[in-house]
């Protein structure tokens, strides 16, 4: 499988993820908690996979293109990527079983934050970072 066609793939899985996040944090309360660190469990093995697959083969690919304009945005991505990804390890570290039911207003307002973070960051890479890979390997 092509990293582009993983990458894709990727990206709608995540947006299958935030959209059932979405549903959950609009519940009036916790789930049971096995139901959530299950989900969150998949969340965070997809979220860290996909961002060491963006690590590993699609910024590295971008910034050494060749393309002074592909190499630019590949870093500017890649730099942004750098508060992304620790906002959400001190997330995960934030909410735990305990503290979720706890504060179940606080893990749904900073969810809200997380959630619209994400999906922005996955909507500018459809629109903004995919077209340019789909370009350099029309172009290998």
């Amino acid at each position: 499988m092509s990293e582009l066609v993983r990458l894709r793939e990727d990206h709608a899985k995540l947006a299958r993820m935030f959209l059932r996040l979405e549903h959950i944090i609009g519940q009036r309360g916790a789930p049971p908690q096995m139901e959530l660190f299950e989900f969150r469990h998949e969340l965070m093995t997809t979220l860290i996979g996909h961002l060491k697959l963006e690590d590993w083969a699609l910024y590295p690919r971008l910034i050494d293109s060749g393309d002074p304009d592909t190499s630019a945005k590949g870093q500017q991505f890649k730099d942004e990527m750098g508060g992304l990804a620790p906002a959400f390890a001190a997330y995960c570290d934030k909410w735990t079983a305990s503290t979720i039911p706890a504060d179940w207003a606080g893990y749904c307002a900073d969810s809200r934050a997380l959630l619209d973070a994400l999906m922005d960051r996955v909507s500018r890479e459809n629109r903004e970072l995919l077209p340019l890979l789909e370009r350099i390997d029309r172009a290998a």
